[in-house]
């Protein structure tokens, strides 16, 4: 038996370790050390147990020496709160909720250009000719010239370290390939070798995420001194930041970097592999103007979009893989979904559930399920975390427009609800459709305003279902975020008549779709 391992109802195993009540003062208020551990099979949750345990126990020996060391007398009770500083403290968590989603996209927004241009780098590597247009081979080449001097920078580094400035030129083939395995060597564990496998292992990280990881540990290690994860330290990490942008990166790619150093640094802390994760917290601080933020699409956006050709006159633009043009704009309105969460969707994921209402009487509706897996062909599906698997109630006014029509008469029932999108060397289905969605929003639609993107109908579904008053738990539900505190990972969320009758509240007011 495992004491620490629980399955949540989505099938994600779930480390939980209780937290003494004389402790919990000293883990801010916490009943419980409780970590995803993104795993949905027992044997593999099982094996990553003992080190989550042990560093569960370093975290109750520190809370212990805080309470050994605390001369304070006992809280007074906490005052209960207003009103108004309750809605204070609701509008600052929406904010910072609003920050990490767009962090998130900044990465994602970064890594896209380079996903998308996967191929056309790959034919210029090898010589021959690339089927793509002359500003995707030129922009190809900017990022391919960029990649070879990381290369080339990180073996120049290795290089000075090991026989210094002067020698560098006289240092045999043979000799190169020494000091990397030298490199690779060592009595600790490295960042860029031991912590990333392990760390991508343990994760299911696919590989454009191992890549970029490993790409970023490589140019800390040349910009500072090659050391085992436990040796790093803050000063290391600060370093790495200075010579970041004395390098000329932007503040943009800097915190990328930075960001996936402190994923890395802070899997090893987790794991009781290093003392404290000295990446947290070091980013480069800047006033937020507002240009990069996104924004949802107004009303007059909204009607210029599905007013369209694609659904005024019923194009299906090639480009736009033809029906994924219609129905990825509708469903990214209507469900609040992330754009690759819809675009992976299998025919199987549109379910027809039966589900009680709150007096007991069955009734039958259409779901979007949302979740990661493996079908029998292979193929996987990915979301963001444990968080985003749900089930979605598909809006009444999909199936006005005949979407269950449209996925009913698909030729392949085994197969994608949108066959023509085809996933890049990462997986990722949707990544050359947001490239042609982003020309066509500019340029076709007039949308100029380059905070608004695909993404946008997730914002303008966030603000309807406000306005809407969909109590704000079935809101996090719906969209697949996280909860707030540690009351909302008790139970099993909000039931399928809950989420039903809350999508059947929404509505876009002023809009009309033909």
């Amino acid at each position: 038996m495992c004491s620490y391992l629980h399955r949540a109802p989505n099938g994600v195993y779930y480390f939980r370790m209780g937290i003494p009540a004389d402790l919990r003062p000293f883990m801010a208020g916490k009943r419980e050390i409780k970590r995803s551990l993104g795993l949905k099979d027992r044997d593999a949750a099982k094996a990553v147990i003992p080190d989550m345990t042990k560093a569960a126990h370093a975290l109750l020996k520190q809370a212990e020496r805080d309470r050994d060391t605390a001369a304070k007398p006992a809280p007074k009770p906490v005052p209960a709160k207003s009103p108004a500083q309750i809605e204070r403290d609701r509008q600052r968590w929406e904010a910072e909720q609003a920050q990490v989603e767009y962090s998130a996209d900044a990465n994602f927004a970064a890594d896209m250009e380079h996903e998308a241009l996967g191929p056309i780098m790959d034919a210029l590597s090898e010589g021959v000719e690339a089927d793509a247009s002359p500003a995707e081979i030129a922009r190809a080449g900017r990022l391919l010239v960029l990649h070879e001097r990381e290369k080339a920078d990180s073996l120049v580094a290795a290089l000075h370290a090991r026989y210094g400035n002067g020698q560098i030129a006289r240092a045999s083939e043979s000799q190169n390939q020494a000091v990397e395995c030298e490199l690779v060597a060592g009595s600790g564990l490295y960042l860029d070798k031991d912590i990333l496998d392990r760390w991508a292992a343990e994760r299911g990280v696919v590989p454009k995420g191992k890549d970029t990881h490993k790409s970023v540990a490589e140019w800390f290690y040349a910009r500072t001194e090659r050391k085992p994860v436990e040796q790093i330290t803050r000063q290391d990490v600060l370093a790495f930041k200075d010579k970041l942008l004395a390098e000329g990166q932007t503040v943009s790619n800097t915190n990328m970097k930075l960001s996936r150093l402190r994923t890395l640094i802070g899997w090893a802390y987790q794991n009781d592999l290093a003392p404290t994760n000295v990446a947290e917290g070091i980013s480069v601080k800047v006033a937020d103007s507002g240009k990069t933020q996104r924004l949802p699409f107004s009303l007059p956006e909204l009607q210029a979009i599905f007013a369209s050709p694609v659904y005024a006159n019923g194009d299906r633009p090639k480009g736009g893989r033809l029906e994924a043009a219609y129905w990825l704009p509708l469903l990214g309105l209507f469900t609040g979904a992330r754009l690759e969460e819809i675009g992976q969707l299998r025919v199987s994921d549109v379910q027809r559930k039966d589900y009680p209402d709150q007096d007991g009487k069955m009734l039958s509706g259409w779901f979007l399920s949302i979740a990661a897996g493996t079908d029998e062909l292979g193929q996987a599906n990915r979301i963001k975390n444990a968080a985003s698997e749900r089930l979605v109630p598909l809006h009444p006014e999909l199936e006005r427009l005949g979407f269950i029509t449209y996925v009913t008469k698909l030729a392949d029932q085994k197969g994608r609800v949108f066959p023509d999108l085809k996933p890049n060397i990462y997986g990722r289905h949707t990544a050359k459709w947001g490239e042609w969605f982003g020309r066509y929003l500019r340029t076709v639609c007039g949308v100029a305003d380059k905070r608004k993107v695909f993404h946008s109908f997730r914002h303008t579904f966030k603000d309807y279902t406000r306005r809407a008053r969909i109590a704000e738990g079935v809101q996090r539900q719906l969209m697949g975020h996280a909860g707030k505190d540690v009351a909302d990972d008790y139970g099993s969320g909000y039931d399928l008549h809950s989420l039903a009758e809350a999508m059947a509240t929404y509505r876009v007011p002023g809009l009309v779709i033909g």
